[in-house]
């Protein structure tokens, strides 16, 4: 297990190199087996299927970075415990030419340095909006 100020600085290195879109930074932060997931049911699949291993994490990984521009995001609070983080962040993203605000919280599992496991929660409303899976009512 790794120290709260050891994991706490390996949280704040691995969100940049998603934001700069440094693929390969990325890669080296998560371990050969790591699952990452959005929650979410399957309407919003493939977006919320789990994602195992290396390869198809380098490819999930690549059409995030690709699609989702997270620059705007900042961090709320990173919380350390043992070997799980747990991190809340909000600002503007952007999916294609749309930009709007949200919060987004990770449950990150660490294990041996490396990431093993990331859950991410999202505003799923607006994720199936943007992925025309749903309509949003607009205001009048």
């Amino acid at each position: 297990m790794s120290s709260n100020d050891d994991l706490r600085d390996l949280v704040r290195r691995i969100y940049p190199a998603r934001v700069e879109g440094d693929l390969e930074s990325l890669m080296s932060f998560l371990d050969d087996d790591c699952l990452f997931r959005v929650v979410g049911n399957q309407h919003l699949a493939p977006l919320t299927d789990p994602v195992v291993g290396a390869a198809a994490l380098r490819v999930t990984m690549q059409y995030l970075i690709d699609n989702w521009d997270m620059r705007g995001i900042d961090f709320v609070s990173i919380h350390v415990d043992g070997d799980v983080a747990l991190i809340h962040r909000m600002g503007r993203m952007r999916f294609g030419a749309t930009e709007y605000d949200t919060e987004i919280m990770d449950k990150m599992t660490f294990e041996n340095g490396k990431l093993k496991e990331c859950v991410e929660f999202i505003d799923t409303l607006q994720a199936a909006a943007l992925l025309d899976v749903v309509k949003l009512p607009t205001r009048n």
